[in-house]
């Protein structure tokens, strides 16, 4: 029966190596969709968009409540307070997501990107995002590095 369940596992943990994501959670776990997302310098979302020029054409990692997710799966709409921050997945050449996130999918969302202002609305162009019941950085906001 040990055995059974060992070889269950390996090949569930193999299946979702081959794609960049992980499966749905259902224990609430994180999970990251895309591109593996370094979140050790993460900036909250809501810090992000109240000094948005400032940030404006950078690459940046935020971090944010998910407020709402697109139809696709290829949108995360972040919480900020003010105007929305908008995650996007990038178009593959065939013109696919190159992520989605199920929609599903709640708690807190880390990605890194170059961030633009579209009609008010902040835009976070990413190659992936980590979706985690729990925020991962800090309530402060700091400026960008240098």
């Amino acid at each position: 029966m040990l055995r059974c369940a060992a070889v269950l596992l390996g090949g569930a943990l193999l299946a979702a190596c081959g794609t960049g994501e992980t499966e749905t959670n259902a224990t609430g776990a994180e999970e990251t969709r895309g591109t593996p997302v370094d979140a050790t310098a993460a900036l909250p979302a809501s810090a992000v968009a109240a000094e948005a020029g400032v940030y404006e054409g950078r690459p940046v990692t935020v971090d944010g409540r998910i407020a709402a997710l697109g139809a696709t799966g290829c949108e995360v709409t972040l919480t900020t307070g003010s105007r929305p921050l908008v995650v996007a997945a990038p178009r593959t050449e065939a013109d696919d997501c190159a992520w989605t996130v199920p929609g599903a999918a709640q708690g807190f969302a880390v990605a890194a990107g170059t961030l633009r202002i579209a009609d008010d609305t902040l835009r976070l162009t990413a190659n992936g995002v980590r979706v985690t019941p729990v925020r991962i950085s800090d309530a402060g906001p700091s400026g960008p590095s240098p």
